[in-house]
């Protein structure tokens, strides 16, 4: 088992009964993400500040201003890419909507008393 196997892996409640989605586990300095269906795709890992303005990002529909990942639309498909590790996360407009859904209801608004040591 690797570390982000430990972490507390969660999905938007508006996702398909918690599949299909982003996936989102809070750490001790931010939050990583990775795709439900596919975990071995890799993560993308975000300190708290780009954590912030990577959800800011999404949800205002700005320009990427979190330093950490680029959010592209390929036709309905959403991709996630590092600027790291060119991990690239895709996804279907059903998982990324339901992604939004959650992150506009606070869902994955992470704080220091919701943090979890990775």
């Amino acid at each position: 088992m690797t570390p982000v196997d430990h972490l507390a892996w969660r999905t938007s409640t508006r996702s398909s009964n918690g599949e299909s989605c982003v996936e989102v586990a809070p750490t001790a300095d931010g939050a990583i993400i990775r795709h439900s269906k596919h975990p071995d795709a890799g993560t993308i890992a975000f300190p708290l500040a780009d954590w912030t303005a990577f959800l800011h990002d999404t949800l205002d529909g700005s320009a990427n201003t979190n330093g950490v990942a680029t959010i592209t639309k390929i036709g309905t498909n959403t991709v996630v890419t590092s600027h790291t590790t060119g991990v690239a996360l895709r996804y279907d407009a059903d998982e990324w909507s339901a992604f939004l859904a959650g992150a506009n209801d606070g869902e994955f608004d992470f704080t220091g008393d919701h943090l979890t040591a990775s």
